[in-house]
């Protein structure tokens, strides 16, 4: 249905471009409904269980889980974070890339198991399960986050260059643009 949706929705921007319709306001309704569309599939799919929220209820083949998983990696901290450590490191950036990819492989190899079996969603939780106490999760808890700050500026950087561009606005007004949405919708989820 929604691809059905999407593509009655290309055909009309199509039909409105033929028809006049200047392209900065194709582009304008084209952002505007895709973010509703994103914020209405958020609000239908709304949940409060944390199986749910993690893994779908588990009710997702493996196949496609990792189609989406893989999709994630691919995205704009691969792209842009990767090309930009060749660019500034040369040849020994190479290394950081396939740590980067091989590590991913450990951790779906090898960890992904073992948190299915604990019953857990995270690393931390896991960690806190498996060795016990809190002191156990905060380490788990630190890593998690310190490794997540090289994926997570290349997205916010991502995010910045796409909408300055495509909304003809400054870097730093296409991340706050960019990052909105996601921003309010976690703050609704809570």
């Amino acid at each position: 249905m929604y691809t059905g949706a999407f593509i009655g929705f290309v055909i009309l921007l199509g039909i409105a471009e033929v028809m006049g319709l200047p392209k900065i306001w194709i582009g304008y309704l084209f952002m505007a409904v895709t973010i509703g569309i994103y914020a209405v599939i958020g609000i239908i799919s709304r949940t409060a269980k944390i199986s749910e929220y993690y893994v779908a209820g588990r009710s997702i083949p493996p196949v496609f889980n990792g189609m989406a998983t893989g999709s994630d990696w691919m995205s704009a901290a691969t792209f842009i974070g990767m090309a930009g450590t060749i660019y500034g490191l040369g040849y020994d950036g190479l290394a950081y890339i396939m740590g980067w990819t091989g590590g991913y492989v450990l951790l779906a190899v090898f960890i992904a198991p073992y948190l299915r079996k604990f019953g857990q969603y995270t690393i931390p939780d896991f960690l806190g399960a498996r060795y016990g106490g809190h002191g156990a999760r905060l380490i788990g808890v630190v890593a998690a986050i310190t490794a997540s700050f090289t994926y997570l500026i290349a997205q916010v950087t991502g995010v910045g260059i796409i909408m300055g561009r495509f909304l003809n606005l400054d870097f730093t007004i296409g991340v706050f643009i960019g990052l909105a949405p996601s921003s309010s919708a976690r703050c609704s989820a809570a």
